[in-house]
């Protein structure tokens, strides 16, 4: 432990040196110069990992015990994360700032709704983007909801509520995770405000629509949209993929000569590798395509811009212009698919493979890796079958 004592007795050299004590107050000693003045300091780590020292003043215009007490003082701050030797000081988060990581927080994670999501929030929250996000109550909270409700929006306005239950779950752990250190701000969250305001359960119906068999013969030869929108009715008849999957699909994904499509995890909802057969008609479907998509690396270009795919809304465009059915969307395909191959006798295990959807057993979650590529091949060629027989039969 220094004292008064020790220190007085400490001798100059050619160079400075430090002396550390070796007591409780981490990185605490003393400098000593060549011409013999004395300081004390506090060693610690810098945000960025290296060796930083922070004068607490001179000896013996500071004393040992109020140097020591600063010291005290300055290790309570880099414990919270915090440089004392920092020109940031940092302030309370804003609503706007929160939405900001939360944003930033899905596009590092690669969700793709992160546009849609920011754009609605900051429309739906502007009054509230301004105040510090620690100072929202449910108060605030009730009052967006109850103006998207108002308009009429009531599934609008459960989505807007879970978004913002996610920003404020992020909100409250921001400030204890190490990777936030360098932020300018803090948000000091300690409880989060959508918890107390329920979910409108009654305004999530469950889709229910989905494609008889004869209406399915139907689209299969309507003639009132694009070739290419009907080639790509088809193939969503035929996989019961997500229209994204489709829509948005490269050209390098397709392997013609192992007769296998593979969707990377980028592309797919539940970020798993989408690996779908080629079937004989798929294949078919797919080279009229790839007349129609020209040089572009997408199955689907853009109509005025070849580099990127059709926008995700156009191929629902299309569809809708369809009138010799009831109304349906693409989603209702893949609803339709699932729902008509088990009406042939396609089990349920592998209708859920073909769509790739998340398998939450024990066994398939963390120790089945086998891809059912064959089985896979097997449903859809019976499904195909199935399809072309009946599209056929009666035609005219």
């Amino acid at each position: 432990m220094l004292t008064d004592k020790s220190i007085k007795g400490l001798k100059p050299k050619v160079s400075a040196y430090r002396l550390y004590e070796k007591g409780n107050d981490k990185g605490f000693g003393v400098k000593v110069t060549p011409a013999g003045s004395m300081s004390f300091f506090i060693q610690y780590a810098g945000i960025d990992g290296k060796q930083k020292f922070y004068s607490l003043g001179r000896y013996p215009s500071v004393s040992l015990s109020d140097a020591r007490a600063k010291c005290r003082e300055i290790r309570c701050q880099i414990d919270l994360g915090q440089d004392p030797q920092s020109k940031i000081v940092q302030k309370h988060g804003s609503v706007a700032n929160l939405f900001e990581y939360y944003i930033k927080h899905m596009v590092s994670n690669g969700k793709r709704t992160w546009g849609k999501v920011n754009a609605d929030l900051n429309y739906n929250c502007k009054d509230i983007l301004h105040l510090q996000a620690k100072d929202i109550s449910p108060t605030h909270i009730r009052k967006i909801l109850y103006t998207i409700i108002s308009r009429g929006s009531k599934v609008q306005a459960n989505r807007i509520r879970s978004y913002l239950h996610r920003a404020f779950e992020l909100g409250v752990y921001h400030d204890n995770d190490p990777k936030n250190l360098s932020n300018d701000f803090t948000f000091q969250i300690t409880v989060n405000p959508v918890d107390a305001i329920p979910k409108d359960t009654g305004a999530e119906v469950v889709g229910e629509r989905n494609l008889s068999f004869p209406e399915i013969k139907q689209i299969w030869h309507d003639t009132t949209i694009h070739e290419q929108f009907h080639l790509a009715t088809k193939l969503l008849v035929i996989y019961g993929c997500r229209p994204t999957e489709l829509c948005g699909a490269l050209k390098q994904e397709f392997d013609f000569d192992s007769m296998i499509w593979s969707v990377p995890p980028e592309r797919v909802k539940n970020e798993r590798w989408l690996i779908l057969p080629i079937t004989p008609h798929a294949k078919e479907l797919l080279d009229r395509l790839w007349i129609y998509s020209g040089n572009s690396k997408y199955l689907f270009p853009g109509r005025y811009n070849e580099e990127k795919p059709i926008h995700k809304t156009s191929l629902g465009h299309a569809i809708s212009r369809i009138e010799s059915v009831q109304e349906f969307s693409p989603r209702d395909l893949r609803r339709t698919v699932k729902t008509r191959m088990g009406e042939i006798g396609i089990e349920k295990s592998i209708r859920d493979r073909i769509q790739n959807h998340a398998l939450n057993d024990v066994s398939s979650k963390h120790y089945d890796r086998y891809d059912y590529l064959q089985e896979k091949r097997k449903a859809l060629l019976t499904w195909e079958k199935y399809l072309l027989e009946l599209t056929e039969k009666n035609k005219h």
